[in-house]
């Protein structure tokens, strides 16, 4: 059986694990399906906590399907044809605060022919672990002034107005790391601010001095682009079926809102705005609301056979 990965390891070190580890987890007894006519696959660079998932259907043998709907849990997947013929596809996250076990997981749909589909089935989720790390900074970051607070709520309003967004494309490779500096910081430590407990950390913290180009990790879409109080000047893409990268603590803002944008184009130059202890990029990504590590955007497990029927 495989044993959970310990700790955070970065993107190089899980990539050199590639070869091995199965190329499709779907294949292996972690994700198990009833008797049912849909056919599904599971790809993800580790099934744990925090780890971004893809799941593919596609209709029986000799069918077509029309859109499907699902759930991981309880939580609602949107799927996106990857291709004519080809399958479809969802992104999900499995939850940072998940137990182990096994992640129900079902999908419906209607067949070209009139009749129903179903399919019941489960992720076997591992355990994972993430360390705790107290941070010092500004206290108005940690208990924002009153006279900030309608400010804060404004901007979580339009944050979660842009994580609701389900855009109708999928990115077709791997993405790329947008600096090259190395980590300051650990995606899901649990952070303490001034000894207060707060939310896990959402991303990963990469080092880079103030003014270097910060690169978009993939293609998409630029879904909001403005300074924001806890995270400084900040940039979200939108990536298609609710995936999102956040770019954040920027020193300089280079796109625009609503603008196409290819992986490699920059987005703005990095900096210290918002609620950091000194320069850096803070690089995150999301599946709606919920967090996941963005390094996994860099395994090309998450991305083969995308689009092929």
């Amino acid at each position: 059986m495989r044993q959970p990965l310990a700790g955070i390891r970065w993107a190089s070190r899980r990539l050199a694990l590639a070869s091995t580890l199965p190329l499709l987890l779907a294949a292996a007894p972690r994700s198990r399906a009833a008797s049912a006519p849909l056919r599904h696959e599971v790809h993800a660079r580790d099934l744990a906590p925090g780890e971004l998932i893809r799941i593919d259907v596609r209709a029986p043998e000799g069918e077509s399907l029309a859109k499907p709907s699902g759930r991981l849990g309880s939580t609602p997947l949107t799927f996106i044809e990857a291709a004519p013929g080809g399958p479809f596809v969802a992104w999900a996250v499995l939850d940072l605060d998940g137990k182990a076990g096994e992640l129900p997981l079902t999908i419906d749909g209607t067949l070209a022919s009139g009749g129903k589909a179903s399919l019941a089935a489960s992720v076997d989720v591992g355990a994972k672990s993430f360390p705790q790390q107290p941070l010092k900074v500004a206290d108005k970051f940690v208990n924002p002034p009153k006279d900030v607070q309608a400010r804060i709520d404004r901007e979580q309003a339009l944050l979660a107005k842009v994580y609701a967004r389900r855009t109708q494309r999928l990115p077709s490779g791997v993405f790329e790391r947008p600096v090259s500096g190395e980590p300051t910081g650990v995606f899901g430590a649990r952070r303490v601010f001034n000894g207060e407990k707060r939310k896990p950390h959402p991303g990963i913290d990469l080092r880079a001095a103030t003014g270097t180009p910060v690169a978009c990790s993939g293609p998409g879409d630029v879904a909001l682009a403005r300074d924001l109080y806890f995270s400084g000047n900040t940039v979200i893409v939108d990536h298609g079926g609710g995936m999102f990268t956040i770019y954040a603590h920027l020193s300089r803002i280079d796109v625009e809102e609503g603008n196409p944008i290819a992986g490699g184009d920059q987005v703005g130059l990095s900096g210290a705005t918002g609620r950091v202890t000194g320069p850096h990029l803070h690089w995150g990504a999301k599946v709606g609301s919920e967090i996941f590590d963005p390094t996994a955007l860099l395994d090309e497990r998450l991305f083969a056979g995308l689009g092929a029927p």
